[in-house]
């Protein structure tokens, strides 16, 4: 039992146990040669490079630093823009904008809500087409749509009727969502493409910070926008940015899938081959050791123009309704639904709950204007970019438990950092309900709203920490499926969105402190998952792989 975690019967080592970190115990307890690995270089160079890159030049792990910046910069903004900015955007104006255009409230939650059904119902097919013909073409796409989505909404304001207006309005936001699908769920999966496993704690928690919690910042820009210059210049003033961002994804965006030979895919005794590093990486603290003894490599590297190619080709045989039917048959993997119980679900608490909060603090005792309610998201925004602690925090854990393992890694080592989200999320959801069942008499109205905007930063950090964790678990522990697996935890999440669009105003109404109260004993409930998750899941990645072995023919 390695530190609490079962070993499987056998000798199977299954991918996310990594010899990571050089020790003195590593080299006698598991009679190797290092040196047969490829390393980080400087500070890095204890650290044994996982996956193990191959000798080809293209390699999007061998990119040059400023290529595999660049690439994530790009989709790090893109994130923000095409699938962080579109809902939250009318948020703060759930109210104000319900009035204007003579609509229901619950009407005005269902231009996010359809939007985000059309992101949940498009990740399968995004999915399959992202594992066949390779990401690059998805982001692609995406970008173009959320350009012509927020072009639709524009001309939504400038309809003869309110019934037309609304009506192209939604036609702009379901759009919009198409443009969402790809960066909300091949993001993370991409990182995992470009950079090696101990590069990727902070990416991975920047782009949480962008998909669960950026919309905070979103929402306080929208607030103060539309109440000086209209629901429409919302738009206005995101399609060019967005312009810029579809452009940068053809420039700087290329294919990061990559057909890697079964010879170095894993820091095994086996992979002794090392690669020749690109001269612009020298001295960089993401480069790998040289071996004099492998002759150069021949394979020619790809000039910037052929980097801008749409597709590569194709990068699996096998035929797209199997690959279809593979997304749902993950639901049988316990990692799986463990990752929609503690990411999924506890997003959907954060997110549906912002549909709710212009209608509980606009009227009195607060009468909150759009801009305050905007201004409400504060305490998310600081609790978002607090929470991106949470990637340096999994990198430094999961060394220093690999070091006390003896230098190997367990993919479960990831998963104690969900402890700070618990303690967060339980001030968070159980302050705001007696914030707002019995703050007021103590605390007055703004008392109440300045609390209450803590709590929702508090849950917020929980909802960063919580997704951090569980997406490097799943990148580590199942890299070869985790594009459908995130895929899979998008599509569930943005349905719940949907479901809570339908709901959750009435169920605010009825006593928005109770609703607080009962996401809180939820959540806390969930997490005991991860106990089992950590104990037993060495084991389920045994069964899996082995499941997913006879599933595709493999030997």
């Amino acid at each position: 039992m390695a530190l609490g975690i079962i070993e499987p019967k056998g000798e199977a080592r299954p991918p996310g146990t990594e010899y990571l970190v050089d020790t003195a115990q590593t080299s006698t307890e598991h009679q190797y040669e290092h040196s047969h690995f490829k390393h980080g270089k400087g500070k890095r160079a204890h650290i044994i490079l996982v996956p193990q890159p191959s000798d080809d030049p293209n390699d999007p792990l061998l990119w040059p630093t400023w290529k595999r910046e660049a690439a994530f910069a790009f989709l790090f903004f893109n994130c923000i823009l095409f699938a962080a900015c579109p809902g939250p955007m009318i948020a703060p104006a759930t109210v104000a904008l319900a009035k204007q255009l003579h609509v229901p409230v619950k009407h005005v939650a269902e231009l996010s809500g359809y939007q985000l059904l059309i992101v949940g119902a498009l990740g399968p097919f995004v999915s399959v087409l992202a594992q066949k013909y390779g990401k690059r073409p998805q982001f692609l796409v995406a970008s173009f749509f959320g350009v012509i989505g927020t072009g639709i909404c524009i001309a939504g304001f400038d309809q003869p009727t309110l019934h037309k207006s609304y009506d192209v309005l939604l036609a702009g936001r379901m759009v919009q969502g198409i443009g969402t699908t790809a960066f909300e769920s091949l993001s993370v999966a991409a990182i995992g493409d470009m950079f090696f496993l101990h590069e990727r704690g902070l990416r991975t928690a920047l782009l949480v910070l962008t998909l669960a919690c950026l919309s905070s910042f979103v929402a306080i820009i929208a607030g103060t926008t539309f109440q000086h210059l209209g629901a429409r210049n919302l738009f206005v003033i995101l399609l060019p940015i967005q312009m810029f961002g579809m452009a940068g994804v053809f420039f700087f965006l290329p294919e990061s899938q990559f057909r890697r030979s079964d010879v170095a895919t894993s820091s095994s005794p086996t992979a002794s081959s090392a690669v020749v590093v690109p001269e612009n990486e020298k001295a960089s603290g993401n480069t790998i050791t040289e071996d004099a003894t492998t002759p150069p490599t021949p394979i020619p590297k790809r000039t910037f123009l052929q980097d801008l190619r749409l597709t590569s080709g194709t990068y699996t045989a096998i035929p797209l309704p199997k690959l279809l039917l593979s997304i749902f048959l993950h639901l049988f993997n316990p990692a799986v639904l463990w990752i929609q119980l503690v990411s999924a679900i506890l997003v959907s608490f954060f997110v549906g709950t912002a549909y709710t909060l212009a209608q509980i603090f606009t009227p009195p005792p607060y009468s909150l204007s759009v801009a305050q309610n905007g201004f409400f998201f504060t305490g998310a925004l600081v609790g978002g970019i607090l929470g991106v602690s949470a990637g340096p925090l999994c990198d430094f854990t999961a060394r220093r438990l690999a070091r006390r393992n003896g230098g190997v890694y367990e993919a479960e080592f990831r998963i104690p950092v969900c402890g700070a989200a618990v303690v967060m999320f339980a001030v968070g959801w159980f302050v705001w309900g007696w914030a707002l069942d019995e703050g007021k008499v103590g605390l007055g109205p703004m008392g109440v709203v300045y609390l209450c905007s803590f709590c929702y930063g508090c849950v917020c950090f929980g909802t960063s920490v919580a997704s951090t964790s569980g997406g490097l678990y799943i990148l580590d522990a199942f890299k070869p499926h985790a594009t459908e697996i995130f895929i899979l935890q998008m599509m569930i999440k943005n349905f719940l969105f949907y479901a809570f669009s339908t709901f959750v105003n009435e169920f605010a109404a009825r006593g928005p402190g109770h609703m607080g109260r009962v996401f809180g004993t939820v959540t806390l409930c969930g997490f005991v998952a991860c106990v089992p998750m950590y104990v037993f899941g060495k084991v389920n990645r045994v069964w899996v792989y082995r499941m997913w072995g006879r599933y595709l023919g493999e030997k």
